[in-house]
């Protein structure tokens, strides 16, 4: 499905108007006299709900910080510099990328809130009701969807439902609120934008009815994750699992979805999208920068970041051999990928590669495998969906069906510790069967974050995974599936180096057999680093000094949003 989203001048301004220094609270002010006359139109209010989909509106948050989330989950081996920080679990609150995650998350509440308190209120009597009703839906949906994931990075954060109105009070140092009444908030914007957002929407990119109760279902399981929080997590479970059951049954079925293609242009805004941001080749920060940031090298890519980057060792070895995701998610020794370098016949992915000299092409690295998720190739590979400005036009999932059907199992798993619920199980192995693996007739909780793990690996999930892992079982539970890679036993300081007792010598000839590689687990071996231990200081980042600088009342106590009520 051909990406056509193009952003309005208007939404332009909106969606890029965060305002420079470190104040999260402002955004560019629109003049009101402006406003009043251009909203006078249905269209001109959903060129402005527009730029809440866009990249140039998240850009912060996926371009500088989401995929970080994969590395301190370790999925993503890479270790250099302020981003290797993620992958060892060391960041602090001046890790610049805990900044960006930020801003980027804030941005999007910033512009929603806009769109809730000063732009639906001001609109002529030519826009309707039900336009002025899907508009705040869709406000809505965004704003509580992103402080779900706030809650989530750094549990007690502020609440910001009215920055126009903090800011003409002058009240720019704001305190953190609780977690559990971040969700409340978020909950309560999520069953708004249920109730009021249309069942469809003409654009295939909008949130409608259906997908507002995807985006609750996973809010709902997250509360319910609790323990300590004195919810009652069967109503919540319930309501989740009634919600994700309600989006399946009104989707279409996931095995008949291409999961080769997901992730290509063609895709954007298919029926495996729930919410993506929007991407176009329109400049820096307009488009997904997967493609330069992922790639390997220079015979796949017009710009390339990614030859240090790849899938951990606990990672890899999460797929069976049949699974039809792997080559599709990561890239090793003899996968063959038609669409990319077509000039040159296609890509055959090897250890390493080398011209027609015999000079190095690309070398490997140290999990002999590279991403391919995201990975669409040059401009000549792909119709010109990638620039040269990190700006590919492949959108990215915030959230997908497949991930839907696995919140629906673990909704009706509820306060279990496995589930052989007959509709459960037919949906936790479509997801399987699309994959072309085996479908068992029952599924543990630890078992369903490891299916997890592989549908979702690089999207940024795998990490509020773990984080309800804990709510239900404790750091040390968390801590042991992680630092254990997932039950794998491959640490995150595992990796792969040529066995040079047994083979002297390795060069073009022998460089591409597996046999000559082994696996070496700390620096006595041969390894870069011994065991990388994370402790439970990793699961809550710090807020980031930037931001505490202009707001100290961040550095105080959390306080309940609505009083303790």
């Amino acid at each position: 499905m051909k990406n056509i989203f193009k952003v309005s001048a208007i939404a332009v301004v909106l969606g890029g108007s965060l305002a420079s220094c470190n104040d999260f609270l402002t955004i560019d002010p629109v003049d009101k006299q402006v406003l009043e006359t251009f909203y006078t139109s249905p269209e001109a209010l959903r060129s402005t709900t527009m730029a809440l989909y866009a990249s140039k509106t998240w850009s912060n948050f996926h371009m500088n910080f989401q995929w970080k989330m994969d590395m301190i989950n370790g999925d993503i081996f890479y270790t250099y510099a302020d981003e290797g920080q993620w992958y060892f679990g060391t960041y602090t609150s001046v890790n610049p990328y805990l900044n960006e995650g930020w801003k980027g998350l804030y941005n999007v509440i910033l512009d929603a809130n806009s769109i809730i308190n000063d732009i639906v209120p001001i609109c002529g009597g030519s826009i309707s009701e039900a336009d002025k009703a899907q508009a705040l839906g869709e406000a809505r949906a965004l704003r509580g969807y992103c402080m779900y994931m706030l809650a989530e990075v750094w549990h007690d954060v502020p609440i910001i439902e009215n920055n126009t109105a903090l800011i003409t009070s002058g009240q720019f140092d704001v305190p953190r609120n609780t977690q559990s009444s971040v969700y409340r908030f978020a909950m309560n914007d999520l069953d708004f934008a249920v109730d009021n957002l249309p069942e469809k929407c003409e654009d295939a990119y909008r949130l409608d009815s259906r997908k507002a109760r995807a985006l609750r279902a996973k809010l709902a399981v997250t509360m319910a994750a609790h323990k300590d929080y004195g919810y009652d997590r069967e109503a919540l479970y319930a309501k989740a699992a009634e919600d994700a059951l309600y989006v399946i049954e009104n989707t279409q079925a996931l095995t008949d979805i291409d999961f080769s293609t997901l992730f290509d242009v063609e895709s954007n805004n298919g029926p495996e999208s729930i919410l993506a941001i929007q991407c176009a080749v329109q400049g820096y920060s307009f488009g997904n920068a997967h493609n330069v940031a992922w790639s390997r090298s220079s015979v796949i890519a017009d710009q390339t970041w990614g030859a240090g980057k790849g899938p951990t060792l606990s990672l890899q070895e999460m797929y069976d051999r049949n699974d039809k995701r792997r080559m599709w998610t990561y890239m090793t020794n003899g996968d063959y990928y038609p669409m990319l370098n077509r000039a040159g016949g296609g890509y055959t992915y090897q250890y390493v590669s080398r011209d027609d000299a015999g000079d190095v092409l690309e070398d490997k690295n140290e999990m002999l495998a590279h991403i391919k998720k995201y990975i669409i190739g040059k401009s000549a590979d792909c119709n010109g969906n990638v620039g040269i400005d990190q700006d590919g036009a492949n959108n990215i999932y915030l959230m997908r069906l497949a991930d839907v059907y696995l919140t629906y199992v673990e909704a009706k798993m509820g306060t279990a510790s496995e589930t052989s619920d007959a509709t459960a199980m037919k949906y936790y192995n479509m997801v399987r069967q699309r994959a072309g693996v085996s479908q068992p007739s029952s599924v543990t909780y630890v078992e369903l974050l490891k299916e997890r793990r592989r549908e979702l690996a690089f999207e940024s999930q795998t990490w509020f995974d773990t984080q309800r892992y804990r709510y239900r079982e404790g750091d040390a539970a968390a801590l042991e599936l992680i630092n254990n890679g997932y039950g794998t036993n491959h640490n995150r300081a595992d990796m792969i180096i040529p066995d040079y007792a047994k083979y002297p010598t390795i060069d073009a000839t022998n460089e591409n057999n597996r046999d000559i590689y082994i696996v070496v687990t700390c620096k006595a071996d041969g390894g870069q680093y011994d065991t990388i231990i994370l402790d439970k200081s990793a699961f809550i980042a710090p807020i980031p000094a930037a931001v505490s600088a202009s707001s100290p009342a961040l550095a105080g106590a959390a306080v309940d949003y609505f009083g303790g009520e």
